[in-house]
């Protein structure tokens, strides 16, 4: 349909045309009056026969909207913005301010967030900033009124509702109800639901820590036997390397980047070894402790390797033999056999130590899967397939099908005596569903798709790059560990534990300064009506009445990444694998159409439940 007969067809408030990308995100619909409304979110025109969005920016850093009634006098007041009045965040919005106190906040970290990754959780003071202006009038004088409420412990939007159609990572209700406001929500990925309830509602720490003491007693009873320990010495990191088979010569090959296992080059933030690098031979992978970060070359057996060459180049893996390049999915590379080159112990009051791997560490894998099919009944395994049809065809393309296959022996072994003992145990509800998400968290860090980051000393996350990433040196952590160790069970139960904390830091704007100040702010709970649902924004029902005060969301890019996909690794454990409805992306032999109209249905059902007058 053309622009022009779209504006003649359409009613009061029909969403004209919309789209977003990574670049660019612009909706125009139609207002009482016959005006068009434009919500752009870049500084630019619309593509096509669209009339441009004039936008206003004055020279403090604050942006306005062109063309939307201004307030009366008589709207004038230091109260929330009532029904048709221009607020804070459509004039006056202070962009600059908020980019540095989001700037500030980065390296900041949010207690309640910390219970579950997601992929696209937006900054929390972003929203903060957002549902406090989108209640503010627009003539709040000099921004006082805005910056003292960003700061304040204070309920300020109590017996208020604020609604998000696509919550995600739950920053928006999170906050609102932080500003003590009612919330709702909707997702089609149970995954999100789960987690967006268990931070607006957190069981109590103690009860967390209590019934994950009970949890780790019973699993290291089960499985502590296959990370075996010497002396007083705990193993950390176990370090792979993946044996392929070249598809034309059929000669067989380690795939590695490079000779590194790990490196001190002092960066803060980083593990201090007594050695600053450490390497292997790819000839008989010995380890070897060299005495610079910058050394070249190993020597060893009379011969030279170049630290910094290896057998995969240019996502390419180069065979010694015939000399032929070959992908990961020619290779099959996710199911090929692996072979245990170093483990990384820790020990009390001394520093990290990788070495070879013992005989009894070798044969502690070999026999995990002898000890699965024994004790089979006292376990949960993932059963499930990957989906097919994907728009990012790892990890099949490595050749894994089967969820279980992303992960070792030991740790299915590990997990599922987890898991069987959560599913088991006489527990409140809210304290199973903190170790449920406990247990689930720590899946990104317990797979084979894990890696390390040489530098730094820590393991990396699956997800950490937003996608199924194989890496060329496989990490796997050791989940019993009682201390050290990102991902391990216990830290991941102890995550949980501090999303109840009452306190988080956070960054303020300092008016008098003009500029971002730390101070320790109150999390509160949600205490009033919550209703996070697992429901499509389009089919959701919609109450009769409109009670929505602000609707703020961030919908799913044009240019998308396909969370669903990602979030089925982790349904393969938790069971909550159906989606309420399909994921909005876009589709069929008229993608942007598909995508456009199907965000504006959204769009439309929130408009819904919007209180009149209300942007």
């Amino acid at each position: 349909m053309t622009w022009d007969r779209r504006l003649a067809a359409a009613r009061d408030g029909t969403i004209l045309w919309s789209t977003i990308t990574q670049r660019a995100y612009l909706r125009v619909s139609l207002c009482a009056d016959r005006t068009l409304h434009y919500v752009p979110g870049t500084y630019g025109s619309v593509p096509g026969q669209i009339p441009k969005a004039r936008i206003s920016i004055d020279p403090y850093g604050t942006l306005g909207c062109v063309g939307r009634p201004q307030p009366s006098s008589e709207s004038q007041s230091e109260s929330l913005a009532g029904s048709n009045q221009l607020t804070l965040l459509e004039r006056g919005y202070p962009f600059r301010a908020v980019s540095l106190l989001i700037q500030a906040d980065r390296r900041l970290h949010d207690p309640t967030y910390g219970a579950h990754r997601w992929w696209a959780r937006r900054p929390p003071g972003l929203l903060r900033s957002l549902l406090l202006a989108a209640a503010l009038p627009a003539d709040v004088p000099n921004l006082k009124r805005f910056w003292t409420a960003y700061r304040s412990d204070e309920p300020l939007l109590a017996g208020l509702h604020v609604h998000d159609p696509f919550i995600g990572g739950g920053s928006t209700l999170v906050e609102a109800a932080r500003l003590g406001a009612d919330v709702s929500g909707y997702d089609v990925d149970p995954l999100a639901v789960e987690i967006v309830r268990y931070e607006l509602r957190p069981a109590p720490a103690t009860a967390i820590r209590e019934a994950g003491r009970h949890l780790l007693e019973h699993v290291r009873g089960m499985c502590g036997h296959l990370y075996p320990t010497v002396g007083q010495k705990q193993p950390l990191h176990y370090f792979w390397l993946h044996k392929v088979t070249c598809p034309k010569c059929r000669h067989p090959g380690l795939l590695y980047r490079n000779l590194v296992l790990a490196r001190d080059r002092g960066k803060p933030g980083a593990v201090v070894r007594d050695h600053p690098l450490t390497v292997f031979c790819p000839e008989d992978l010995s380890i070897h402790h060299l005495a610079s970060a910058d050394r070249v070359e190993l020597r060893h057996g009379g011969r030279r390797w170049r630290i910094a060459d290896g057998t995969f180049v240019k996502n390419r893996y180069w065979c010694p033999d015939c000399g032929e390049p070959s992908t990961h999915k020619e290779l099959r590379t996710g199911m090929a056999p692996r072979i245990l080159v170093a483990v990384e112990d820790t020990a009390p009051q001394q520093r990290r130590v990788i070495r070879k791997p013992s005989a009894k560490e070798r044969d502690s894998t070999q026999n995990a899967r002898r000890w699965i099919l024994a004790n089979i009944d006292d376990l949960e395994q993932p059963n499930a397939s990957f989906s097919d049809g994907r728009n990012d065809e790892r990890p099949l393309s490595y050749g894994i099908e089967k969820i279980a296959q992303l992960f070792t022996d030991r740790q299915l072994a590990t997990l599922g005596a987890a898991f069987h003992w959560l599913q088991t145990s006489d527990l409140s509800p809210d304290i199973r569903a903190g170790l449920r998400l406990a247990l689930s968290n720590s899946l990104a860090t317990n797979n084979k798709l894990c890696s390390y980051a040489t530098d730094y000393g820590r393991l990396s996350a699956l997800f950490s790059v937003r996608g199924y990433s194989l890496p060329s040196l496989a990490v796997e952590l050791n989940p019993l560990h009682p201390e050290s160790g990102r991902g391990t069970l216990y830290q991941c139960i102890e995550r949980v534990a501090k999303a109840g904390q009452t306190t988080t830091r956070r960054h303020v704007w300092s008016v008098a300064n003009d500029k971002p100040e730390l101070r320790d702010m109150k999390n509160r709970a949600s205490s009033g009506p919550t209703q996070v649902v697992n429901a499509s924004a389009i089919t959701a029902e919609t109450e009769s009445s409109s009670s929505v005060y602000i609707c703020i969301f961030d919908p799913p890019y044009f240019d998308y990444i396909a969370y669903n996909e990602l979030s089925e690794f982790y349904s393969g454990w938790t069971g909550s694998s159906v989606l309420a409805g399909a994921p909005l992306l876009p589709s069929g032999d008229e993608p942007s159409d598909s995508f456009g109209l199907e965000l504006g249905l959204s769009i439309q059902g929130a408009l819904k439940r919007l209180m009149p007058g209300r942007p």
